[in-house]
């Protein structure tokens, strides 16, 4: 009996997932055991590193692909994965972005995701006259002009929060113009960061919002009061049974650009020091690539699944309510490959927060968050 030990941090839905694609795997492979070790999600980069260091990492790993890619691949937790995922018969079903790359090399994958867009109270819209939900900034604010002078229902709940849902819930603005953590200065941020402080003058967005989580802001929104919401896939099975009728779309985009936003979610990878690498893989194959994989994680977990034959069935792309979110994997945003992605993340959200509270104006938020995010990228390297 060979037994592989992975490393992961999956609680409820997650959790019972892989526990079916655990099964699944040693049904076929009987003379394998895949022992599954839960480990407190922000312990558990230290405690990978701590592995490595005594020889006894594990043969397979979940991690926060976002945050821990470059601290992991740098320390020498995470297997190059290259061959492998260069021969997989299958790898063009997959987005580059799935991929995760060092000088060329794969370390990481990323194979399902969990994304934002936007979720409308459909009573809500046409108590205040607004046809269709919004798909542009612009049109978001007219439509919360239009929810506010109302007057029945209040216009956004949004996470805002002084950390990297803030952010993430932000960025957006200026992904669809090719703006990221790589290039962030200019007019653009400085418009995005105005808008910001303009949709707190007006009280579309309450000064609340300024430490509003994304639970919260889903909290928020579930009480019926609010008329559009930002936030992700995941609260779908929610959002169907709010009780009131929900339309969803894409997070809007931003005038003269496109929809696009940061993918979420776990990477899956091989733990360099693993003796069976070769079965490793055959496991990340079955449950993290294959088709029926791609299918149960959506449908146990919620979660966005980007291989192209799946994302594109009916399952996902045929209902009405997860289609944005699946158009929304095909366009995601690459996040940098640099130590300090999580620094740059706190200081987007720190400078968020501080324009919704009012301690923030527009121009001096885009300015703490240009100069805060440029020093931790050159603190992590400078590299994107």
């Amino acid at each position: 009996m060979t037994t592989l030990r992975m490393w992961h941090y999956y609680q409820d839905q997650q959790k019972t997932w892989l526990e079916d694609e655990v099964r699944r795997f040693e049904a076929k492979h009987p003379k394998t055991r895949i022992a599954l070790i839960d480990v407190v999600g922000d312990q558990q980069a230290q405690k990978l590193l701590a592995s490595v260091s005594i020889g006894n990492g594990p043969d397979l790993l979940m991690n926060n692909i976002v945050v821990d890619f470059p601290v992991l691949r740098a320390a020498g937790v995470l297997k190059d994965i290259t061959e492998q995922w260069e021969s997989f018969q299958d790898n063009d079903q997959f987005p580059e972005a799935t991929a995760w790359r060092n000088e060329g090399r794969v370390f990481n994958l990323l194979p399902y995701t969990n994304l934002i867009g936007m979720y409308a109270h459909s009573d809500a819209l046409a108590d205040s006259g607004v046809e269709t939900v919004p798909s542009t900034l612009s049109e978001l604010e007219s439509a919360m002009q239009k929810v506010s002078e109302k007057g029945a229902f209040e216009p956004l709940a949004m996470a805002g929060s002084p950390d990297v849902e803030g952010a993430w819930l932000f960025a957006p603005q200026l992904l669809g113009l090719g703006i990221d953590y790589c290039n962030f200065h200019g007019a653009a941020v400085e418009d995005a960061f105005r808008r910001l402080a303009r949709w707190r003058d007006k009280g579309w967005l309450p000064q609340a919002t300024a430490t509003w989580s994304q639970t919260d802001a889903w909290q928020q929104f579930m009480t019926g009061r609010y008329a559009f919401a930002l936030n992700g896939n995941w609260n779908l099975g929610n959002a169907r049974d709010s009780g009131f009728a929900i339309q969803t779309a894409r997070y809007p985009a931003s005038d003269g650009g496109k929809s696009k936003v940061y993918p979420g979610g776990e990477g899956i990878a091989i733990g360099a020091q693993t003796k069976y690498p070769d079965l490793a893989w055959s496991f990340i194959e079955s449950a993290f690539l294959s088709a029926p994989g791609a299918r149960a994680v959506n449908t146990v977990a919620g979660s966005i699944p980007v291989r192209a034959d799946v994302a594109s069935s009916d399952q996902l792309a045929g209902d009405a309510d997860v289609a944005p979110f699946v158009e929304a994997a095909r366009h995601q945003a690459r996040w940098p490959d640099n130590e300090r992605t999580a620094d740059m993340q706190r200081a987007l959200g720190e400078a968020v927060s501080g324009v919704i509270s009012g301690q923030l104006s527009g121009d001096e938020g885009a300015s703490s968050a240009v100069n805060e995010i440029a020093a931790a990228r050159a603190d992590g390297g400078g590299s994107c």
